[in-house]
């Protein structure tokens, strides 16, 4: 009799231990992960780290016709805090390049064999491209459906998206060619090329927010394969004024703040639609 009580006993314990196990945190008390990810997306216009693209546009510098794409690579760290809720940290890098598609107009004066001043107008979209590096931190929450426990199942993502990027430009590429000049002495101090804009490294901060749909597998209770998509709303809701092209909001621009007006358009176009394929170990 006191064996089939202690039977009895040791059954309802254990039933209530599973319990307690299903409602915790984490894949059978695992709750950490670190991984890397991989994101692309098809370059349509613009251009690439390579200066390509799929179908460009009339102006601009880069290369069409490509199969081209946007890569970004991801560090990332994740804690499940509840049973269907996860929290992350994570790190994007990538390298892409502005084309230069956005016209503008320089006035230039400069000193003449007379002693006096003359003046040349460059104008047109500058040659070459400038290239752009950046790093994306992203703070980041996992809500998994009704029926998953974190991190395994179907889950979505929504997040603050801080966007940080270094723009730099060689002058021996990137420039103006002469225009009129007034001088009357066949440009003869006028310099073959305006190469002036701005500091050659320049570095920008961005913000946005991410939206994400995926899917998280288990392997061996300790490897995650993590695929799905993700969007950054704001760059997101600008896809018809950017296909429009970047002048849309930029009326007039100088030489000076070419690359800060001009550079938003292009990270917006890498970081506005991104399918992933991601690996992690979970402990």
């Amino acid at each position: 009799m006191t064996k089939k009580i202690f039977l009895i006993l040791f059954v309802i314990l254990c039933s209530q231990f599973d319990k307690l196990i299903a409602q915790s945190p984490g894949y059978l008390g695992k709750k950490i992960s670190i991984g890397y990810g991989f994101h692309t997306s098809p370059t349509i216009n613009g251009s690439n780290a390579n200066g390509n693209s799929i179908i460009g546009r009339k102006v601009g510098s880069g290369e069409t016709g490509y199969f081209a794409f946007n890569t970004m690579h991801e560090g990332f760290i994740e804690h499940a805090l509840k049973k269907r809720f996860s929290i992350g940290l994570s790190a994007k890098y990538y390298k892409t390049t502005y084309d230069n598609g956005l016209s503008l107009s320089v006035y230039y004066q400069y000193a003449n064999n007379t002693g006096g001043f003359g003046n040349v107008n460059y104008y047109g979209s500058p040659k070459g491209l400038y290239t752009i590096k950046g790093i994306n931190y992203l703070l980041y929450g996992k809500l998994f459906y009704r029926k998953y426990v974190a991190p395994w199942g179907r889950y979505m993502t929504f997040g603050i998206n801080v966007k940080t990027y270094k723009c730099e430009y060689n002058p021996d590429i990137m420039y103006l060619e002469s225009g009129n000049s007034n001088s009357g002495y066949y440009n003869q101090y006028v310099p073959p090329k305006f190469s002036d804009f701005g500091p050659t490294k320049q570095k920008f901060i961005r913000y946005d927010l991410l939206f994400g749909l995926g899917k998280t597998k288990i392997i061996a209770n300790r490897i995650i394969l993590d695929y799905g998509f993700n969007t950054n709303v704001l760059a997101f809701m600008m896809t018809f004024f950017d296909a429009i092209g970047e002048d849309t909001f930029i009326d007039k621009v100088d030489n000076s703040h070419y690359i800060r007006k001009t550079a938003p358009w292009r990270v917006r176009g890498v970081n506005r639609f991104n399918v992933f394929f991601k690996v992690g170990y979970l402990f």
